[in-house]
């Protein structure tokens, strides 16, 4: 997660599959045209069943993550503390947490 929301990942951090899912994950998020360069890294290492689950998984985790982020949706407390626990261990998430709206 550190580096997902990197342009350019650092080199050594995912091998080739992961590479091509990460770049894969951020234009789908960004809502760029998935070009065949981008479409030919993952089908040199997945099918077309895997690459059609990568394709959902990405777009209901944008979803999902709109719609919390439009309501501001509240997190119990268990929640709460698995996900800072998991920012200890790696460091904090690059990824900003949305503000509480006022």
């Amino acid at each position: 997660m550190r580096h997902v929301a990197d342009d350019a990942p650092p080199a050594g951090v995912y091998d080739e599959v992961e590479l091509a899912i990460v770049r894969y994950a951020q234009k789908a998020t960004r809502l760029e045209a998935i070009d065949d360069a981008t479409y030919g890294a993952l089908a040199r290492h997945l099918s077309t069943e895997q690459i059609m689950d990568v394709c959902l998984t990405v777009g209901l985790s944008n979803m999902v993550n709109r719609f919390h982020a439009t309501f501001l949706t509240d997190v119990d407390e268990e929640t709460i503390a698995e996900v800072e626990a998991g920012d200890r261990l790696a460091g904090s998430c690059p990824i900003p947490r949305p503000l509480p709206r006022r």
